[in-house]
């Protein structure tokens, strides 16, 4: 079976040379993706028969990268036990269209069930046009560098050597002041930065400084992989007019002059930030790589609609349109969901700001891979209001789900948690046919009574949770 060894800096440098091979050309799996965004999301590595495994929580449940770098079938057979043994769902992630073939075709893989959100999908650029800026759709980008060449003279692109980190910090804290921000995602990113700067010179990585006389006005990072350039840092002060075009055209030259096979240019995603992607269009990239979300054996694909479900007092439908103020309440009242285990404001799935459709739109993203399906309660008539949240979720391999229910302040106290939450075990165990299971931490005695009253027994324990399974 598969052993695989937590996230630390060491193993990072470990499976390097493994990672370094990969050939998908999407950010998600490269040494400084991992380094960056390891925290809160149980990040491992494997290798088997030569090839590179990688897994980490995404969207909730534990997800593969897809192996390369060995024997591919091999790989997958192991993960298949591995999942088996473990008793976790099957997933993939970070996967390209070529790779989500591979994986509809595979005769090891049954109810397959895919999507990918368009914030997170990859810009690829030709590494030969942006080292030239030749043409009509690139004089945007040429008059900006002539600009700052006309400013603060001929552009000074230097290799990154231990001698500048200390001014390239402060640099970034000048950064840190023009780009002031609350947003979780941002602020996590510059510390970051930061991190990735003191680690640079212990990891196979490329970057510089573009210099103005002897201060740093930009810095980038990236790495290569097989004939790719992955850039994974792009800092520039925008007190410096053109700074940004210049820095990413020199960087892409310096590049080339390591590596002359370079093909493309990745520049990762745009977070769905609507200034960051004009930015990157600007750019003309050659293509957008789509990254799939990919769950396997989710009884969910063959469930063509959301069911209606009452006991005549409440009932459970699908959240839709109508639903979404409420919805949104919902999931964003902190105190509410403390003890549910759910804080919208480290919830890496939001980048943006938080409308009405950001929580809609991840049930539904949800319920579109298989990973989960949410009914509204309602009081009596499927045309009431929203006042709470029933869901099955974390469909694992063999077969077997969680189930988690919230209400609405002001509906508390009145049954309707209970009422929804049997309702939907019923139906999970009866017409899903998953084997359920549940858990609640300790403090919380109302959702230890409420599980328990529902047919479930308890099974375990640890310092925070009670774990139970659903009586057969």
């Amino acid at each position: 079976m598969l052993k695989f060894e937590n996230y630390t800096i060491e193993n990072l440098k470990k499976y390097s040379p493994y990672i370094k091979k990969c050939p998908f050309n999407v950010n998600d799996v490269s040494v400084g993706s991992f380094f960056m965004w390891n925290g809160g999301v149980n990040l491992k590595f494997a290798e088997c028969g030569g090839a590179f495994v990688s897994v980490q929580d995404i969207c909730g449940e534990p997800s593969f990268s897809y192996p390369f770098g060995g024997n591919e079938s091999e790989a997958l057979k192991e993960i298949i036990d591995y999942v088996k043994g473990n008793d976790l769902p099957l997933k993939f992630y970070g996967v390209t269209e070529e790779t989500l073939e591979k994986i509809k075709t595979n005769p090891l893989f049954s109810n397959i069930m895919f999507n990918f959100e368009r914030k997170w999908s990859d810009y690829v650029y030709s590494a030969e046009e942006i080292s030239t800026f030749k043409g009509k759709k690139f004089s945007g980008q040429r008059n900006h560098i002539n600009k700052f060449r006309s400013l603060y003279g001929e552009p000074d692109f230097r290799p990154m050597k231990p001698e500048f980190l200390p001014q390239i910090n402060e640099m970034l804290d000048l950064y840190a002041k023009e780009h002031p921000s609350d947003a979780y995602e941002e602020n996590e990113e510059f510390i970051h930065t930061k991190e990735l700067l003191a680690e640079f010179f212990d990891f196979d990585l490329v970057g510089g400084a573009l210099f103005v006389g002897d201060k740093p006005v930009s810095v980038t990072i990236g790495e290569i992989q097989d004939k790719n350039l992955i850039i994974h840092i792009e800092k520039a002060l925008k007190s410096y007019v053109g700074a940004y075009p210049t820095t990413f055209n020199k960087f892409v030259n310096y590049c080339l002059s390591l590596d002359p096979e370079l093909e493309t240019v990745n520049r990762e995603d745009d977070a769905d930030d609507a200034g960051l992607r004009t930015s990157k269009q600007q750019y003309n990239p050659i293509k957008l790589v789509n990254k799939y979300l990919v769950k396997v054996n989710s009884p969910l694909q063959n469930l063509a609609e959301t069911p209606v479900l009452t006991d005549g007092n409440v009932v459970l439908s699908e959240i839709t349109e109508k639903d979404k103020a409420d919805y949104r309440a919902l999931c964003t009242d902190k105190e509410n969901n403390r003890l549910w285990g759910y804080d919208y404001e480290t919830d890496a799935s939001i980048t943006g700001e938080i409308t009405d459709d950001t929580f809609f739109d991840i049930v539904n993203f949800d319920r579109s891979i298989g990973e989960g399906i949410s009914f509204a309660i309602r009081e009596k008539s499927v045309d009431n209001r929203l006042i709470g949240e029933v869901i099955v979720y974390n469909f694992t391999y063999l077969g077997a789900a969680e189930a988690g229910v919230r209400v609405a302040k002001g509906f508390q106290g009145k049954g309707y948690g209970k009422a929804a939450y049997k309702l939907v075990c019923d139906w999970a165990a009866n017409v899903l046919g998953v084997k359920l299971k549940a858990k609640c931490y300790k403090e919380n005695k109302k959702s230890r009574k409420t599980i328990i009253d529902c047919g479930f027994t308890q099974i375990s324990e640890d310092e925070n949770f009670y774990y139970f399974k659903y009586k057969t």
